[in-house]
């Protein structure tokens, strides 16, 4: 059998190369138009407590608060929000001057559970760092904190209604259907890329909120 020579080898690499990356691009992207069509899982509202249990807060010091998304499967649905109170009072959750941000704590990374801190959020386990708007700063993240929709009820119960992930950029933060950790947000090329790539977990949502200046400082 004759021997390849080094040019032919080469070429035959990179070809190689370029199969098995299309094929690992190809291939979420065609589970993507292939799987079958479900039904997307809502967000049930739920409680976090009463307004009076986050106003306290001075700086940047959000409350963290448990929550259970699925009552028949607490064991599996717990979550923790952290809170922040802005020391602002309106009570539409999508204004700039909104009364609080809820952050959620798993990073955008792995999902890990981040700690808040006097200068924002920190992961322990790969160090990702993110400032008092949940940008990432520093570390292996993807893209910023997802929030979560709220609403305030009874006049006095703050409740989640809706999860979102972010990303902050250009002074603004942005809202998206909601990512895996590791999956971004946007990606360049065409607006359809990412969905189609890293396709959103199945919650049921309406339109998609527009940008919101973050706080000066």
């Amino acid at each position: 059998m004759a021997e390849a020579t080094r040019g032919e080898f080469l070429s035959l690499t990179t070809i190689g190369l370029g199969a098995m990356i299309g094929g690992v691009i190809g291939v979420p992207a065609t589970a993507y138009f292939l799987a079958p069509v479900t039904k997307e899982v809502g967000f049930e509202p739920v409680y976090l407590g009463k307004v009076s249990q986050f106003t306290g807060e001075t700086g940047f010091k959000p409350t963290a608060a448990t929550y259970v998304e699925d009552p028949s499967n607490p064991a599996t649905s717990a979550g923790l929000a952290f809170v922040h109170y802005t020391q602002k009072s309106n009570t539409d959750w999508h204004a700039e001057d909104a009364m609080f941000v809820v952050f959620s704590n798993r990073c955008a990374h792995l999902g890990c559970p981040v700690a808040a801190n006097l200068t924002g959020f920190a992961c322990p386990c790969h160090g990702g760092q993110y400032d008092t708007n949940g940008e990432r700063t520093a570390g292996p993240p993807i893209r910023s904190l997802d929030r979560f929709q709220w609403e305030i009820k009874q006049s006095d119960e703050l409740w989640i209604t809706q999860r979102w992930s972010t990303d902050v950029h250009g002074g603004e933060v942005h809202y998206y259907p909601v990512k895996m950790p590791g999956q971004p947000a946007e990606t360049p090329g065409p607006s359809w890329v990412p969905d189609v790539l890293y396709p959103h977990v199945t919650y049921t949502h309406g339109a998609v909120p527009g940008p919101v200046p973050v706080p000066k400082v």
